[in-house]
């Protein structure tokens, strides 16, 4: 699986290996059943609120930021099974929720579990899809944490 980080934005400076690193652990976990992955090629994109919040209108009819968007792409015909994904991730959001969390950097790691449980197709509509997800978000940091996967994670 190919990993790729863009950092496009200036809030805080990411470790793009131990990124590429705790996205390759996360997809790695047991997911729920999907009709998608294997994975070809997954993107991290490192955002800010000015540059998430036109995504959020474009593709969910929502005004404003939000924290993280992921969208599964279909394989490219005569690629085999394989299919692409993208992962957006909200920096600035992630220091501001952070600050009254768990620091910046497990913020961003909920947020990058979060889009990998997406990829897998997980859906969060109701609440009960919600609860689901949180649990195992929070196993996998967990997991992560103890693993030493977070540190460093941003700078």
């Amino acid at each position: 699986m190919k990993i790729t980080v863009q950092n496009r934005q200036r809030h805080r400076q990411p470790n793009r290996r131990k990124l590429a690193a705790l996205l390759r652990f996360f997809l790695r976990r047991p997911m729920r059943r999907s009709d998608h992955g294997p994975w070809n090629h997954v993107t991290v994109v490192l955002t800010d609120d000015c540059q998430i919040a036109p995504l959020n209108r474009k593709f969910f009819g929502r005004d404003g930021a939000t924290d993280v968007i992921s969208f599964t792409l279909p394989p490219i015909p005569g690629s085999g099974h394989a299919s692409d994904g993208e992962i957006y991730l909200n920096v600035q959001r992630a220091c501001w929720e952070g600050a009254r969390r768990k620091g910046p950097a497990a913020e961003l790691a909920l947020y990058l579990a979060h889009g990998c449980d997406h990829l897998a197709g997980a859906d969060d509509r109701s609440k009960r899809e919600q609860r689901a997800m949180r649990r195992r978000e929070l196993r996998w940091l967990e997991q992560a944490r103890r693993l030493s996967l977070l540190k460093g994670l941003l700078q």
